[in-house]
């Protein structure tokens, strides 16, 4: 059995079937939408206008508060269906901000009253009476651009139906006040229809993206901006919230280690330096031995409380910049690592935050990773600095509550930052910030 397929021609091929299809259903969905909205903002504007006009004008005598929290709720019911409308045929994704809630304890007058004090109450209410302007414009606007773009060919095909069925009747047309006459006369008409046919049928698709693009912005400015600024304020309080436990965190490793560490090296050099006295005259030789023990733990001691510090405040990154502390952090990793760090113009707490992330997670991967060598790349990335520490270990890196890798989300969430951790098991370990400059 032989298939044959038969050529397409140059006019129905698939991209520009979809293009065509995709173009009619944009001008098809928008006519649907506008129609409704506008149905919906003629009942919507007269219920709303109705309860607020009449609440505001008995309002002196308590009567028209009740009445004008109806018409806000009101607004609010049609703002809802708008969101609905919007997802459902132009594919818009408009979030409701969160209502705005009654204080703890308030009695049953305050809970009623709450909607007036929400801003977005009224916005909603703002939006009825804007939408409503603005479908009684766009719906005749799109419906005589589409019906303009229909006319491309049913206005000539009209015309030679009516020259056909009715010849001998008194036709009143443009070529007519030319002064042509017969079938010059019937040419010129169609040739016009079809001139201002094309002129729709070309505009017809920027019009109506440009009508959509309207309702879209009026409906995210009125109903939805309230909620970008409430996430806004949401990111902040966690951003500051983590860093409280960040920092409360840090705070206990530090006396932690410094209990565990220099202070238990200070001790001992301390009993250390009272033998020392003890022994002075009756065994100098040993005398010599522990105060080699006590310069030796001093030493320790020393080390120990300059490591502490770089993660307190390196003076290196103040006095050198990020690119010279990075490079000494290679320096004194346990793991060959390569750092690709250029000069960068950062705010100090980002700088800070980026050092941090390095050290950290250098640290993990030379205690857990098995690693045989560390990457580590800082860019800028628009608005952003990412900072990606990526070493050839074992993989199987985890962020348990409690861990140095937690305890680095934190702090890089305080910045209002992100961290991911990629570790596949046997694959390595990808640690990666992404840090906003402006945080």
């Amino acid at each position: 059995m032989t298939t044959m397929t038969l050529p397409r021609t140059a006019d129905e091929t698939p991209a520009q079937a979809r293009g065509v299809g995709a173009w009619a259903s944009r001008i098809g969905r928008f006519l649907g939408y506008s129609f409704l909205a506008l149905v919906l903002g003629a009942i919507g504007f007269s219920l709303v206008i109705a309860l607020l006009s009449a609440g505001a004008a008995t309002v002196v005598v308590w009567v028209g508060l009740p009445i004008l929290v109806g018409g806000v709720l009101v607004a609010h019911g049609f703002a809802a269906a708008e969101r609905a409308l919007q997802s459902a045929i132009l594919g818009t994704h408009l979030p409701t901000p969160l209502p705005k809630q009654p204080r703890a304890g308030a009695g049953w007058v305050r809970r009623m009253l709450t909607p007036l004090t929400d801003p977005q109450r009224w916005l909603d209410s703002l939006w009825v009476l804007v939408n409503f302007l603005l479908a009684l414009i766009t719906f005749p606007l799109a419906i005589t651009w589409t019906l303009g773009a229909i006319g491309t060919v049913g206005g000539p095909l009209a015309t030679l139906i009516l020259e056909n069925v009715l010849p001998d009747a008194d036709r009143s047309a443009f070529a007519d006040l030319l002064g042509f006459t017969g079938p010059t006369a019937l040419a010129i008409d169609i040739a016009l229809q079809v001139a201002v046919g094309l002129l729709f049928l070309l505009t017809v698709g920027p019009v109506v993206r440009g009508l959509t693009a309207l309702h879209r912005g009026v409906g995210r400015g009125l109903l939805s901006s309230r909620y970008e600024e409430q996430q806004r304020l949401a990111r902040t309080e966690e951003s500051r919230a983590a860093g409280r436990s960040a920092e409360s965190a840090a705070l206990r490793r530090l006396e932690r280690d410094l209990h565990d560490g220099p202070q238990q090296r200070l001790v001992r050099a301390s009993m250390d330096l009272a033998r020392i006295e003890s022994l002075t005259e009756k065994d100098p030789e040993r005398a010599q031995a522990v105060l080699r023990e006590a310069r030796e733990q001093l030493g320790l001691t020393l080390d120990e409380l300059r490591r502490l510090s770089r993660g307190i405040a390196p003076p290196i990154l103040v006095d050198r910049g990020l690119p010279a502390a990075l490079a000494e952090l290679a320096a004194i990793s346990p793991l060959p690592t390569t750092v690709e760090a250029p000069e960068l113009d950062l705010p100090e707490h980002v700088e800070i935050g980026v050092y941090y992330v390095v050290s950290e997670a250098l640290t993990n991967a030379a205690k857990h990773s098995g690693a045989g060598s560390v990457v580590v790349e800082v860019a800028r990335i628009g608005e952003d600095v990412r900072v990606r520490i990526e070493d050839d270990g074992r993989g199987g890196a985890e962020m348990r509550t409690g861990g140095g890798l937690a305890g680095l989300a934190g702090r890089v969430a305080s910045l209002e930052g992100r961290l991911s951790v990629h570790s596949p098991e046997g694959d390595g370990t990808r640690v990666e910030a992404v840090i906003p400059c402006a945080s």
